[in-house]
């Protein structure tokens, strides 16, 4: 696993969080960031964020320490050598729609990670 600059990340993006089923929908990275500001001690080392091409980066938190500089607090993203498959995304997605209380998400399907991502944002919406 590799350390990832944030130019490497398809945008948008979702971070899934170990133990919540729910996504959290990022468009840009700006939305990283201020999630990573909020987030930056409370992230561990499963929680994952995924790219609009199925690219998995791990969410590595800082030590606790406290810095007068709070950039150097942010956790750091490894790219993970697999890609996610499409299916498991699928079920990620649709595991999201029953969590915030959407019906019939046994039919939520798609064919790109792209088209998955727009269906997390329109369920968020």
């Amino acid at each position: 696993m590799t350390q990832v600059r944030m130019a490497d990340i398809e945008w948008p993006a979702v971070v899934k969080l170990t133990q919540n089923d729910e996504l959290l929908y990022l468009a840009h990275q700006r939305d990283w960031l201020e999630l990573a500001c909020l987030y930056q001690h409370q992230f561990i080392d499963t929680d994952l964020l995924l790219d609009s091409l199925g690219y998995q980066y791990l969410i590595r938190a800082t030590p606790t320490t406290i810095y007068e500089d709070p950039i150097g607090e942010l956790p750091n993203l490894l790219k993970k050598e697999q890609k996610l498959s499409l299916t498991d995304f699928i079920k990620w997605v649709q595991k999201h729609a029953n969590a915030i209380g959407q019906c019939c998400v046994a039919k939520l399907a798609f064919t790109t990670f792209a088209q998955g991502m727009e269906i997390v944002q329109s369920l968020d919406d």
